[in-house]
């Protein structure tokens, strides 16, 4: 039985601005992980999970190229593709907010960040939220070391993973507060009535945020009241967050409040969270409680609530939205590979690809109508449909995008050939990623470097 009282938003819409080497020339969302887009992961997530549709947001000027990709993957879930503005720079909060203002919402929403790539099951997030009836509820991750460790390609990165603060009860996984890493670095203040209802907090550093969002229908309500928040995860989550703990008006201060003839519409988030009356009348008759140590009842009245899912160590999630993360991925995707599609076959070589080799190694990928030719080596690497790898060549741990080709007597290791690059005869590359339509001149030996010519080069800064 289908998913069907949420609705899946998958956010496309990112230019990809923390790894512009590979999106100058090509969408964030369809950079090839394994010979499928990216943005084909979280979708497979909500497929396997049980949902019949999902709505993705990209950049409307690339919404028929993302289309034609995503037919040729064989997915079966109904796909509903919306168009943001191309020159305007929106954040996460303005997407969900123009779903909201052209009707696209109609539920409570799970909203996906593109580049989330895991095996999580999502059911039992989605439990966590039902069972608590929450407001919000989101999915952290612990960090995991890379199988195969390598260098990135191109010259060192001072790229950090994004760090925050989380403060949850354990005993209810009640997320009590959220704030960036980097706003606390030497001292962290929590509330005397924080720490009153919750006596047992647990703060952690090190979890990474999936950017997966559980949020009632009423948060993209709200949205539309407030329309100067930009970012889901930096403005509306740590402030839903925060708002667990402002009460709300009494029947007694709203009845002393000056009356109007016209009643004030709702626009405070907390007024918007008001529960219905039904939903209160049970969970006041019943003796659920969840919490020990006082005798308030069940929540202690909050009306905005939200819970944190930590993803078990079992299981696998990153997001692929640097370069170390994005190269990690393609290493470690054939090994990754049933968990994260959910039991489906991978073909290793396409039945289109012509191998003449024989030392292609099994951690490989070969695309459509890709070309391998004899006395070659090829380990651990992804070569895109098109690619070519001409004779007396070692291609080790690299990625080749779409059309990229590799001339006679080359050695490339742990390289990234972007789309339609050309690396003539003879050349040397070492941790170099090449970009889209670059040639790399025959007899070249180059290590650490991103190769592209001046105009390249501009569009990337």
């Amino acid at each position: 039985m289908g998913v069907t009282e949420f609705q899946g938003v998958i956010m496309a819409g990112g230019k990809g601005s923390r790894m512009t080497e590979l999106t100058a020339k090509r969408p964030k969302c369809l950079l090839p992980i394994g010979n499928f887009p990216m943005v084909w992961y979280p979708i497979r997530l909500f497929e396997r999970s049980g949902f019949e549709e999902v709505i993705i947001v990209v950049l409307e000027s690339i919404k028929n190229e993302v289309q034609t990709a995503l037919e040729r993957t064989g997915l079966k879930i109904r796909l509903e593709i919306v168009g943001i503005p191309t020159g305007e720079d929106w954040g996460t909060a303005d997407t969900l907010r123009h779903l909201e203002d052209i009707n696209r919402i109609k539920s409570d929403v799970i909203v996906v960040s593109c580049d989330l790539i895991t095996d999580v099951d999502l059911s039992a997030v989605l439990n966590l939220f039902r069972q608590h009836d929450a407001s919000l509820t989101s999915l952290f991750f612990q960090p995991t070391l890379a199988k195969y460790p390598l260098p990135t390609p191109g010259p060192k990165s001072k790229d950090k993973p994004e760090r925050d603060l989380v403060a949850i009860d354990p005993t209810t996984s009640r997320l009590v507060f959220l704030a960036s890493a980097s706003d606390y670095e030497e001292t962290l203040t929590l509330s005397r009535g924080l720490l009153k209802k919750h006596g047992q907090v647990r703060l952690y550093s090190r979890l990474l945020d999936a950017h997966l969002y559980i949020m009632r229908r009423w948060l993209c309500q709200y949205l539309t009241h407030n329309r100067n928040m930009s970012s889901l995860k930096g403005e509306l989550v740590p402030y839903t967050v925060k708002k667990q703990f402002t009460r709300p008006l009494s029947k007694f201060e709203q009845e002393k409040a000056p009356s109007i003839v016209i009643s004030r519409p709702k626009v405070e988030l907390v007024e918007m969270a008001e529960e219905l009356k039904l939903a209160l009348k049970v969970r006041d008759m019943s003796n659920f409680t969840d919490h020990h140590g006082d005798k308030s009842g069940a929540y202690h009245g909050d009306e905005v609530r939200c819970y944190a899912f930590i993803a078990p160590e079992t299981s696998f999630a990153t997001r692929a939205n640097t370069l170390p993360e994005y190269c990690r991925m393609n290493r470690e995707i054939v090994e990754r590979w049933s968990a994260l599609s959910g039991g489906q076959d991978i073909a290793a070589v396409a039945s289109t690809a012509t191998v003449a080799s024989n030392q292609l190694d099994p951690s490989c990928l070969v695309g459509d109508r890709a070309v391998v030719s004899e006395r070659t080596a090829v380990k651990g690497s992804v070569l895109g449909p098109q690619t070519t790898i001409r004779p007396r060549t070692r291609v080790f741990n690299s990625i080749l995008m779409a059309g990229a080709s590799v001339g006679e007597g080359c050695a490339v290791v742990n390289c990234i050939l972007c789309d339609e690059a050309v690396v003539e005869d003879g050349c040397d590359l070492k941790d170099c990623l090449v970009g889209s339509r670059q040639i790399v001149p025959s007899g070249e030996k180059h290590s650490n470097e991103v190769l592209t010519d001046d105009e390249h080069l501009i569009e990337i800064l």
